[in-house]
Formats: structure tokens, sequence, C-alpha cells
């Protein structure tokens, strides 16, 4: 099975390593529910991050306290036991994407999606709201 929107989403393509992007660069508001858009910081520039071994990026957005108030993060794990097939991933095992951004009163809204053995048309995301910052 094929999998690439999880390592080509529009937030994650980037090169190994890390890189400084401005505040334009990230749709980082995308998703976030319009009841909430009044309550969440801003963030004026992001970090980005991205992994060399394996299939795993992260972003952290800050405000003008180089504080972090928007998280976004993803990870794929793939069956290595599959033979590997030319332009092709490995078989999904188990993937998550997550975003959050931090409410003017400290809290997180939590958005979370989890992909269990390739079924992604059973992934669903979910919306929680935690005193920190998801890891």
């Amino acid at each position: 099975m094929q999998h690439d929107g999880h390592d080509t989403h529009p937030y994650f393509d980037i090169k190994p390593g890390h890189v400084r992007r401005p505040e334009g660069a990230i749709r980082w508001s995308e998703g976030l529910p319009p009841e909430w858009r009044d309550q969440v910081i801003a963030p004026l520039y992001f970090d980005h991050y991205k992994e060399y071994l394996v299939k795993a990026a992260r972003i952290l957005g800050r405000d003008e306290d180089e504080q972090p108030c928007y998280c976004a993060f993803r990870y794929v794990l793939e069956d290595d036991s599959a033979p590997p097939r030319p332009g092709h991933s490995g078989p999904l095992t188990y993937a998550e994407t997550v975003r959050a951004w931090r409410l003017r009163d400290g809290r997180w809204l939590i958005h979370r999606i989890i992909i269990h053995h390739g079924e992604q048309a059973k992934a669903r995301g979910f919306f929680s709201l935690s005193p920190f910052m998801p890891r």
C-alpha cells in the first residue's frame, strides 16, 4: 500500500534537518474550528524539524516571547519486513498527525488523527484540551 500523503503533507516538505520559516509560510490556522479562532495565540515564526532516519517531522510556532504557541507533528511507521518496491513505501503500520494551538488561557487545543494497520478509511480525527503542549 502506498501512503505518500503522510510524507508529502505541505507542512512537512523540507529536507531533513532544521529550518526557520516566516509567519506566512505555514497554514497554521488550517483545521482550527471557527469557534476557537479568537482564543488562540498566533505564531510569528516557525521552527521546522525533520528526522533523518524515520518519517517524522515537527513544526513549532512561536509567539513574540519566543514561547511555543503552535505545534504540528507527524510520524509514520512502516512494516520493514515487507519486500521493498521501487517508488513505494512499505506497508503502513501506524501513522499519527497532530496539530495543537495554545489558547490565551494557557491550555492547548489538540487535534489528533491516528491510522492503524494502513486502515486510512477508518482514520478519524478528534479534539482534546490539555494543560501541556503535545510531545
